[in-house]
């Protein structure tokens, strides 16, 4: 009997061992591999996109590259479609996602975050002779536009519930849904502050004016669960990265705003 049970224990911690280095070593896995694999969407501009010069850029990328550099490696991107984000990193198709990912509650019962490297405001949008000032507003207007399954998705279909005439139309990315806002196809539009500033800026005859803020959303590096040893290097290296002020300048070039590091900071997860 004791034997057994020696040797019980003796297999359970071997298993344990075996279980740990297969969800606790990404980071020596990437260092091993020279590589890391970083999922972006390069269809949401001013975070992912393809300059003129068909090269690609945005605050995320940056993000990243910043990331490789430190770690000593050299950075894959991996292009991915929003709605896609997560299902790249739980697929391993991807080692993290940099791509505009919100922190959410929903989202952390399936992948860890780090602690915020940047923020984002989900806002809605409308012609400015359009009076909006709330979701009860969005009545009989003709339609909202917004990208399925981020964020802007899930707070304008909360707060639009028990509103009735409020006819969203989903789209399955953000270039999409602009297209359908650029056209004229519809003129409410639900998405990010920053992809509505770049939006105005290559469409300055769009007329389009934040209507009301829906929510702010802190940015995190999303990677998978069971991972301590690379979320506790992420963390490290964005707090040090927000305090000397280089992912506050990538943001600040990308979006015109300055990140307020020591808040972020303070939203450890």
């Amino acid at each position: 009997m004791l034997k057994k049970l020696i040797k019980g224990i003796a297999i359970a911690a071997s298993l344990a061992v075996m279980s740990h280095a297969v969800y606790a070593d990404a980071l020596s896995t990437i260092k091993g591999r020279g590589k890391l694999m970083v999922a972006i969407d390069l269809g949401n501009p001013p975070h992912g996109f393809k300059d003129e010069k068909f090269e690609t850029v945005g605050s995320d990328v940056d993000t990243a590259r910043l990331l490789a550099k430190d770690m000593g490696v050299e950075l894959e991107i991996v292009q991915v479609a929003t709605p896609n984000r997560v299902q790249y990193l739980l697929t391993n198709k991807a080692d993290l996602v940099i791509s505009a990912l919100s922190i959410t509650p929903e989202r952390k019962k399936v992948i860890d975050f780090s602690i915020p490297y940047a923020e984002l405001n989900c806002i809605v949008a409308a012609p400015t002779a359009m009076k909006i000032t709330t979701y009860a507003d969005l009545a009989g207007k003709g339609g909202v536009a917004v990208t399925r399954g981020t964020v802007n998705d899930q707070w304008l279909t909360k707060g639009t519930e028990g509103v009735s005439d409020v006819k969203i139309t989903r789209f399955e990315d953000d270039p999409t849904s602009t297209t359908a806002i650029t056209s004229g196809q519809l003129q409410i539009y639900a998405t990010s502050l920053p992809l509505l500033n770049q939006l105005k800026k290559t469409n300055p005859n769009v007329d389009l004016q934040v209507k009301f803020v829906m929510n702010g959303f802190p940015l995190g590096i999303a990677l998978r669960k069971n991972e301590p040893q690379l979320q506790s290097f992420l963390n490290t290296w964005v707090e040090t990265n927000l305090k000397n002020g280089k992912l506050v300048e990538i943001y600040k070039k990308w979006h015109g705003v300055t990140l307020k590091a020591d808040d972020l900071i303070a939203q450890k997860n």
